[in-house]
């Protein structure tokens, strides 16, 4: 029973760590250094707590989060939360293609073939409704990602300052600081992810009952992808920071893995570069028009025909077809796309934050059981901790950038 239920928390946070992730954790410690190591102690409590917040709500109501929303604030605010979920899924999905794109050219394969030929497949696999048949394949995936700890082990870096990086902040006023702050914390808690775990909750049928198990899941989920990413950044230190080597491409990001792989850091690289955002790509689409789909009461489901959920599958076609034009005909570094996309998470996450702490604050009145008080406000801080720390970085980065002198000005 326990083995059945699984997959939700792990295939999302698994996601989170594609190939916009590990481009902006490889961009952060080869820039960086250790600097930004401390982000991913709050990612980890913020993701495990919303996460389990998702499963909650989909275990005990039977609804996926935009149902809820449209449910509680009406058809406007739905429409208000669906369009920022939208845009910020279309750049990622953007992301996901240009990682596919750039794995692909590491094998000397054009984007102008390898884009489209794969554009192709996800949209066949979604349509066919087999996504779930290749939900083993998806948690294998995440093996790839354990090369990263042999890799950081192997770097020999000084734990002790590693560890003393993990729990002291460190800021800088810099642009490029602030940007790459928000892409960390916009990569590793998504959007999308509080849509796609609870949908997916729901559409496996996890009962109250089975609840414990999904939040077990979820906490060891969320340590996976935050320890990963940190064996990333502690990796690109000690590898790239170290010799003056700032990431600004695939190959090399694939540099940090020679320790371990030799002369087939790049190929092997590669290849999980390929995968991970092979994973991204099959996710978002499907999570952007399941999410869209409920919260506007049309037909849904990879089990629906495209007669009975025409919308569904056009939403998802179109997606599929916006983001891989986009990444044949940009003019723009496919790296840099990636990473920014990342950053339009971190602008974005705090507008479905709110609805989600807001639906959960309701309770007893959406179906949830009596609850500790305690409890209450340990998940109403760890959230709106998060809101409050995503939107003024947001505010900071975007007043910096127009004006670079302005806390020189404040306080000088």
């Amino acid at each position: 029973m326990v083995f059945g239920i699984m997959g939700p928390a792990i295939i999302a946070g698994t996601a989170n760590n594609d190939a916009g992730g590990i481009s902006t954790y490889s961009f952060a410690g080869s820039r960086f250094g250790y600097m930004m190591l401390w982000v991913l102690v709050f990612n980890f409590i913020t993701l495990a707590v919303t996460q389990e917040i998702g499963i909650r709500l989909g275990a005990h109501t039977g609804k996926g989060l935009s149902a809820l929303i449209r449910e509680q604030f009406g058809v406007r605010w739905a429409f208000f939360a669906i369009a920022a979920l939208y845009v910020a899924n279309l750049a990622v999905t953007v992301s996901e293609f240009a990682g596919i794109a750039v794995a692909m050219e590491i094998f000397h394969i054009p984007k102008l073939a390898s884009v489209p030929l794969f554009a192709v497949i996800i949209w066949l696999v979604l349509y066919k409704g087999s996504f779930k048949k290749v939900e083993r394949f998806f948690l294998m995936i995440s093996l790839f990602f354990l090369v990263y700890i042999v890799s950081a082990v192997m770097a020999g870096p000084n734990w002790g300052e590693v560890l003393s990086a993990s729990f002291t902040p460190s800021f800088s006023s810099e642009p490029l600081y602030l940007f790459t702050l928000l892409g960390l914390m916009g990569t590793t808690i998504t959007p999308w992810g509080q849509f796609f775990i609870q949908s997916y909750v729901v559409d496996k049928g996890v009962t109250p009952g089975q609840y414990k198990v999904e939040k077990w899941e979820v906490v060891f989920s969320a340590l996976f992808t935050c320890l990963i990413a940190a064996m990333i950044i502690i990796t690109t230190k000690q590898v790239l920071f170290d010799n003056g080597i700032v990431v600004d491409s695939a190959e090399k990001a694939a540099l940090s893995l020679q320790p371990v792989l030799g002369s087939l850091a790049k190929n092997i690289f590669g290849a999980g570069f390929f995968f991970a955002s092979l994973l991204g790509a099959f996710v978002l689409p499907l999570t952007t028009s399941y999410s869209i789909c409920e919260a506007l009461g049309f037909e849904h489901g990879v089990d629906r025909t495209w007669k009975e959920a025409p919308t569904f599958y056009g939403m998802m076609a179109f997606t599929i077809i916006l983001s891989a034009v986009f990444v044949m005909l940009s003019v723009f570094p496919l790296f840099h796309i990636m990473i920014f996309a990342q950053v339009v998470n971190g602008i974005l996450l705090p507008i479905i934050l709110i609805f989600l702490v807001i639906i959960l604050n309701r309770g007893q009145k959406i179906g949830l059981p009596k609850g500790s008080r305690i409890g209450r406000i340990f998940y109403n801080l760890i959230t709106w901790e998060a809101i409050i720390r995503l939107s003024l970085i947001s505010i900071l980065l975007v007043a910096l950038t127009l004006f670079p002198d302005l806390l020189s000005r404040l306080f000088g």
